[in-house]
């Protein structure tokens, strides 16, 4: 009987600890919430910042046709971008837009299957600095208790960004979304 209350008491203070540290930790280990959409609109309309690469959305959805797994792929080509576009919309018939490739390459972001709705992803910003160009992908998630659809859902957001010989590197984060 004694083990039994020394566990649960190592229990409970374990998740006080949590608690704890999700509440009053460093900044950097707490999720950060999503802009209003009108702060959203409006920072997507501004010019970008020093360093700061102009990003065009050319699709985004909540059910990739064939991408399973969370992936990011970036394409130089019209050939890579049919087969990314195929990726996105399977045979849905969504016609394909145009991008005129001596200026632009695409970059595709999938966040996989996920088993409910509330999920998302999008390139929330890119930049060059040096001979790097990293690519901010927000990842976001319903909050706990959020009522969401359940059905299978697979995001992905399709962008185009000006060609750069630049190496291309990746920051994830993840959001949580509060309900509504």
């Amino acid at each position: 009987m004694r083990d039994i209350l020394i566990v649960l008491g190592m229990c409970v203070a374990a998740i006080v600890v949590g608690i704890l540290l999700y509440m009053y930790g460093p900044a950097e280990m707490r999720e950060v919430s999503n802009p209003a959409p009108s702060e959203q609109a409006a920072a997507n309309a501004a010019e970008p910042a020093s360093g700061a690469v102009s990003v065009q959305v050319l699709d985004a959805g909540t059910n990739a046709g064939a991408a399973a797994q969370r992936k990011n792929i970036a394409t130089y080509d019209t050939d890579g971008f049919e087969r990314l576009w195929q990726m996105a919309h399977g045979n849905d018939g969504t016609p394909m837009p145009s991008v005129d490739f001596s200026e632009r390459y695409v970059i595709g972001v999938f966040a996989g299957t996920k088993s409910s709705g509330g999920h998302g992803i999008e390139v929330s910003e890119v930049r060059d600095s040096g001979d790097t160009r990293t690519v901010v992908i927000t990842l976001t998630k319903p909050g706990a208790g959020c009522m969401t659809s359940q059905a299978l859902t697979s995001p992905y957001q399709i962008v185009t960004v000006p060609i750069s010989m630049a190496v291309l590197s990746k920051v994830e984060r993840t959001v949580e979304t509060a309900c509504q």
